[in-house]
């Protein structure tokens, strides 16, 4: 019997969620006209100074999230993660209601290319997620005004919008089967990530409050460093989890890439080898890899984060020196940024130069043949 379009997973999915999303698209639509409040100048310049931030941590962020895509892809199901409460819950506490409104929606706009990085994400979650976050704001806002204006607002004002926002997207989730990954924002070490990231928050409203806005634009490298800490923290838990299980090559490619492009010392090892075992072999090394790849047809890489070039070819001897212990066919070649080059590109071109030099002196170095 064929199936039919209700049976599909996606459209039982849809269903299930179409609700909820319409429900609460429908209160953030209206909570601008609900809890209207008036608008000065000075409002409109602090929103637009927001907004700008938030927009550029989505543009410079994207090859993060490209190299998170790459570090999940194959491994597990990626849950998305952003900062841009950095500056959501700011506008929360600062500005009226209908601006900290349009800072969400703007900046929910803004996030959606770096979302969509490698073309899997689904619009609609996107949508409740940027909803969430407005709920989240307007919670935030809420508390902060009715409690004494001081640190003890802005600190009664943080596990609100902590709290309404994965309120909202553990109602999705349960709604859409997904109950076992909802359980999990109910752990503290979920939101760690979230806590660090309105700590720069906090310090952008002191600093408003202060009359020290202009040094807002701090929030902005602050929120790009903890990003790529949590990508590079990520990047050494997947290889724990999955015990160094090869990657696919593209997901590989795409991880090493944004991972070199964004760290000063990275250093990766080409091996190239027609052995079966080979794979299996580097796998139960263990040398300190942060990533392992497959890489053309008969090759691997190795991703090694922080390790200088020096160190990576000392690695590379001992990777040579097990596998030939094993009696497995194999060589071996480090580069390492910035010592050599500083694009993933150039490191490959580099290991491939000295995979054919060391082919090349292995061949000259074996006996001729005597002649007949």
């Amino acid at each position: 019997m064929p199936r039919t379009q209700a049976s599909s997973p996606f459209w039982r999915e849809s269903r299930l969620t179409i609700s909820l999303i319409l429900g609460v698209e429908l209160l953030a639509l209206l909570i601008p006209a609900i809890l209207w409040a008036p608008i000065n100048g000075t409002d409109i310049v602090i929103t637009a100074g927001l907004a700008s931030l938030s927009i550029a941590y989505s543009a410079f962020t994207r090859s993060t999230e490209r190299a998170r895509w790459g570090l999940h892809h194959g491994t597990d199901t990626a849950r998305y993660q952003n900062l841009l409460g950095v500056w959501g819950f700011a506008g929360a506490v600062l500005l009226p209601v209908p601006l900290a409104w349009l800072l969400a929606v703007a900046a929910g706009v803004a996030e959606w290319p770096a979302r969509n990085v490698a073309g899997h994400a689904r619009l609609y979650r996107h949508v409740y997620s940027t909803a969430g976050a407005v709920m989240a704001a307007t919670a935030a806002h809420a508390v902060s005004s009715t409690t004494p204006f001081g640190t003890v607002a802005v600190a009664a004002a943080v596990p609100a919008y902590i709290a309404v926002g994965a309120l909202t997207v553990m109602a999705a989730m349960l709604t859409a089967g997904e109950a076992q990954i909802a359980r999990g924002l109910l752990k503290p070490l979920a939101h760690q990530v979230e806590l660090c990231s309105l700590a720069i928050a906090v310090g952008i409203v002191v600093l408003v409050s202060s009359h020290l806005g202009m040094l807002a634009w701090l929030s902005l490298p602050a929120a790009i460093g903890l990003q790529r800490i949590t990508t590079r923290n990520r990047l050494r838990q997947v290889t724990d989890q999955t015990q160094l299980k090869p990657m696919t090559e593209d997901a590989w490619l795409i991880a090493a890439r944004e991972v070199i492009a964004a760290l000063p010392v990275v250093s990766i090892l080409r091996i190239d080898t027609a052995a079966p075992a080979a794979v299996n072999a580097v796998a139960q090394f263990h040398i300190g890899c942060d990533a392992l790849g497959y890489l053309g047809a008969g090759g691997l890489g190795l991703l090694l984060v922080d390790c200088p070039a020096l160190s990576a070819e000392a690695l590379a001897a001992r990777l040579r020196t097990a596998l030939r212990e094993k009696g497995i066919d194999a060589s071996v070649a480090a580069a390492g940024k910035p010592r050599d080059c500083h694009s993933l590109d150039d490191l490959l071109a580099l290991c491939e130069a000295e995979l054919v030099a060391r082919d090349a002196a292995s061949r000259s170095a074996k006996p001729a043949r005597p002649e007949a």
